[in-house]
């Protein structure tokens, strides 16, 4: 292989690479979101939980 070659290669590489980043970065994101959002279900599920102890005890 020439040096042009290599460039080459090393060019496809960082691309490819770069792609990956951005994949995980999204994956992280939507990660991060689902999260904050079976959080916030967590807290409405024990409001919930909470409302439906105290009509019970009506």
């Amino acid at each position: 292989m020439n040096n042009i070659d290599m460039n080459l290669v090393a060019q496809s590489l960082n691309q490819k690479l770069a792609v990956a980043n951005y994949t995980a970065s999204s994956w992280e994101a939507k990660a991060t979101q689902l999260e904050q959002e079976n959080s916030q279900l967590k807290s409405q599920l024990e409001e919930l939980k909470k409302q439906n102890d105290e009509k019970g005890d009506k």
